[in-house]
């Protein structure tokens, strides 16, 4: 039996074979859980003083640009400067929010559209030949030469005391806009509040953009070899402290967890269900963005569910991808009627004749001939209904 000699101080040898290895071994495991539990320790740290200082996850170098057009004034064929005043004072106490200068705007516009009279309240200019009203065409031109990623512009209309306002929040490079806006009132003493409380939605969907680049960002050197896994993890966790809402934020979280499926299990389950519950429409930029990612939170959430053995959860969420999700029908598809044969399975299992042929029915509707599952379904069906089993 072979030792190594101890120290003076205690005369203790550890034992190279045997219960000294197994001693060590032990230890280590030890060490492995005092090193999770710190480490989801930090993360979760990290996080409360996130929603402490919920400011702290924008970074402070990253600001986007946006222009704020003067509204065209149907009424008077001219342009409001006022909306335009009110808006930019606004906007411009956001620190994340560059604003363009309108003396830079009209500069360009006169440059692209010679013939443009930039006609301010009051002077009343008959179209006739002179382009003065700001359409999207003109904005996207404007857009690229003083290099706005976003731009807001829109109609003021009035009918007698009432007045109606229509507005666009476009992102530079898309043709439908981000956001629209639409209210009126009965006179114009209630427009400056309507207006207030659609500059702070702007500024909303402005911050979810810079928090969402500098998420991106974080994504980029963790992937570079920059920062560490779980680093990453806390740092996409703040930021979806600072813009709960955000269905983009929380799809990169989710990514970063499928990293790792079997450590992660319960907060896949968390993510893609917070998901799930946030998506409106296949239209939405929160179910863009996943599709950009190949990113499927209901094949997430249904794959944790299997694994538990929790076939009905797994079943329900499926069948909502196939009716409300546009990517991996098929695989949906498959899942449920795989689901279903292991219902079934268990039913045979317990001599639930009835309800196993039922199931195998049921797996065999959503399966595709090829697969192994479908071929011993088709068994079940026939061995049952061979012993007797009335088929229904």
């Amino acid at each position: 039996m072979t030792f190594i000699p101890g120290k003076k101080t205690g005369g203790k040898a550890f034992r190279i074979n045997g219960r000294g290895m197994a001693h060590r071994s032990s230890i280590w495991l030890y060490m492995k859980k005092i090193f999770a539990f710190m480490t989801r320790f930090i993360i979760s740290l990290s996080v409360l003083m996130a929603m402490e200082f919920p400011l702290y996850a924008v970074a402070e170098d990253v600001k986007l640009s946006l222009a704020v057009y003067p509204f065209n004034d149907l009424r008077k064929k001219s342009l409001d400067m006022d909306i335009y005043d009110l808006l930019s004072t606004e906007l411009s106490g956001y620190e994340f929010i560059r604003l363009v200068p309108v003396e830079v705007i009209r500069e360009k516009l006169y440059e692209f559209e010679p013939q443009f009279m930039w006609t301010e309240k009051n002077d009343e200019v008959k179209r006739g030949g002179i382009l003065w009203k700001i359409e999207s065409g003109i904005v996207e031109k404007t857009n690229k030469a003083v290099n706005a990623q976003y731009s807001l512009y829109g109609d003021l209309m009035g009918f007698g005391k009432r007045w109606r306002v229509d507005a666009y929040l476009v992102k530079e490079g898309e043709t439908d806009p981000v956001r629209r806006f639409s209210f009126n009132g009965m006179n114009y003493e209630e427009m400056p509040a309507k207006l207030t409380g659609m500059s702070k939605s702007i500024a909303q969907v402005l911050k979810g953009e810079t928090v969402l680049n500098a998420a991106e960002e974080d994504i980029r050197q963790y992937k570079g070899g920059m920062v560490s896994y779980e680093g990453t993890i806390v740092k996409i966790k703040k930021h979806i402290v600072t813009v709960p809402e955000s269905v983009p934020l929380r799809a990169l979280l989710l990514d970063l967890h499928l990293e790792d499926k079997d450590l992660n299990q319960e907060d896949i389950l968390i993510d893609g269900l917070k998901i799930i519950s946030m998506i409106k429409d296949q239209e939405s930029e929160g179910m863009r963005y996943m599709l950009s990612l190949a990113l499927d939170p209901f094949d997430s959430v249904a794959q944790v569910y299997e694994v538990k053995k929790d076939w009905d959860n797994a079943i329900n969420i499926r069948d909502r991808a196939l009716n409300s999700f546009p990517l991996n029908p098929a695989l949906h598809k498959e899942g449920i009627g795989r689901n279903y044969y292991y219902i079934a399975r268990s039913f045979d299992e317990k001599g639930m004749t009835d309800k196993a042929v039922e199931n195998y029915k049921t797996a065999v509707f959503y399966l595709q001939p090829s697969t192994v599952f479908y071929k011993n379904a088709m068994d079940g069906i026939r061995r049952l209904e061979g012993k007797g089993v009335s088929s229904k």
